[in-house]
């Protein structure tokens, strides 16, 4: 009895060691699964669209479950004709950079919002702001990485000079309420500080308007948009957004703020060129 159980102990051990070859009588072993074939192909797992992906949630913020165990795994999209790989985080495709490794960019959320409070009367007026912090921790599942080492304690500075993309992306919050009708501009503007002694500067702005009739209640507006931008190391970098207003009023107050929710409110650097 005790010969037969060594001797299946020893197969099952052989069948787990062993090398599976397919396509060819030469085994290889530096391979689990070895597949060769110069005429047929090889189908992996697909799905006709991303929705039916394991592990897909639509309320999580990438809408994909996190989950270690599935790394590294392959499915192919139907839909648009693409391999998807599984990073533990998300589903990422093929023909996109994948955002949280690549070593050259960054993505910011931001970790303190403002306030923006206007006022309405014969013409509109509202109070500067101040600029939102882009320093909000890291968070693979939104997406969130700083993998330039963009943030201090309290700015967002470059390290390394070059050419780079930056996009900026940001949500107004609020509305108005009173006798008032025109038009509300809400502005961003990307401003860089070259250095430490210098002043800041805008390189870009982007502007969204609203018309307004009575009560302002169409909803959050979307200020978006990128450029490309050379920078020396230790350029300091800010977003400010403001609102200003055309409306004719007699007596309107609003409160505006800007959304901290990082799908739609972030800051993304990438390098292109380094000096």
């Amino acid at each position: 009895m005790k010969k037969i159980t060594l001797l299946m102990v020893l197969i099952f051990h052989y069948a787990l060691m062993a090398q599976v070859t397919i396509g060819s009588d030469i085994v290889s072993n530096r391979n689990i699964v070895k597949v060769q074939d110069g005429v047929k192909g090889v189908i992996l797992p697909y799905s006709n669209i991303y929705t039916s992906f394991p592990r897909y949630n639509a309320s999580a913020p990438d809408v994909f479950d996190d989950y270690p165990n599935l790394v590294g795994s392959l499915i192919y999209n139907k839909n648009d004709e693409q391999y998807y790989k599984y990073d533990g985080y998300a589903w990422n495709p093929s023909r996109q950079i994948q955002g949280i490794y690549q070593p050259r960019a960054s993505r910011l959320g931001i970790s303190s919002g403002i306030s923006i409070p206007c006022i309405s009367f014969g013409i509109g007026f509202c109070f500067a702001g101040g600029s939102p912090g882009y320093l909000a921790a890291d968070n693979r599942s939104q997406v969130l990485v700083d993998n330039l080492l963009l943030k201090n304690a309290s700015s967002v500075t470059v390290k390394a000079a070059g050419i780079y993309d930056v996009g900026v992306a940001l949500v107004f919050t609020g509305g108005s309420f009173g006798a008032v009708a025109g038009v509300t501009e809400f502005k961003l503007t990307l401003q860089v500080k070259y250095t430490p002694a210098s002043d800041w500067e805008t390189v870009v702005s982007k502007t969204n308007y609203s018309i307004v009739f009575i009560v302002d209640t169409q909803g959050n507006k979307t200020s978006s948009f990128a450029q490309t931008i050379s920078l020396p190391a230790g350029a300091e970098l800010r977003v400010v957004p403001a609102i200003s207003s055309t409306a004719i009023s007699g007596g309107a107050l609003a409160a505006y703020g800007t959304d901290t929710n990082a799908s739609s409110s972030y800051l993304a650097a990438r390098l292109i060129k380094a000096y």
